[in-house]
C-alpha cells in the first residue's frame, strides 16, 4: 500500500520542484534584465510582490514531499518561517526607500507570495 503513496509523493513533489525551479529561473531572468535600482512592477512582480520567495518555497516543499526526511521537512519549515518573518521587514525597508511609490504598488498587487491567498 505504500508504493502508490510513495509514487504519488514522487510525482507530486517532482512537479513542485519543477514549478519552483521554473519560477526562480524566470524571476532571475526578469530581474537580471530589468533591475536598475527602482521598483520592479512588471513580469512576475505584477502577480505577487515576492516571486522569488514563492518559487523557493514551492521548491522546498517539493523536496520535502519527494524525499520526506527530518532534514527536508526541517528545511521546508525553516524556509517558510524565515520568509514569513522576512517579508514584513523587507517591505518596511522598501516603504522607507520608495515611500508612496511602493505603497501604490502594494495596493495594485495585494498578494505577497500566493495570488488570492497571501
Amino acid at each position: 500500500m505504500t508504493f502508490p503513496l510513495s509514487f504519488a509523493a514522487l510525482i507530486g513533489g517532482s512537479a513542485l520542484i519543477a514549478a519552483g525551479c521554473h519560477i526562480c529561473v524566470k524571476w532571475y531572468i526578469y530581474w537580471k534584465r530589468n533591475y536598475r535600482g527602482e521598483i520592479l512592477i512588471g513580469g512576475p512582480y505584477s502577480k505577487v510582490r515576492h516571486p522569488f520567495y514563492s518559487g523557493f518555497l514551492i521548491l522546498a516543499v517539493g523536496v520535502a514531499v519527494t524525499m520526506p526526511a527530518v532534514e527536508t521537512l526541517a528545511l521546508a519549515l525553516i524556509s517558510v518561517a524565515g520568509v514569513v518573518f522576512s517579508i514584513p521587514r523587507e517591505e518596511g525597508l522598501l516603504l522607507q526607500r520608495f515611500g508612496g511609490e511602493y505603497r501604490d504598488y502594494m495596493q495594485r498587487v495585494p498578494w505577497r507570495m500566493i495570488p488570492g491567498v497571501y
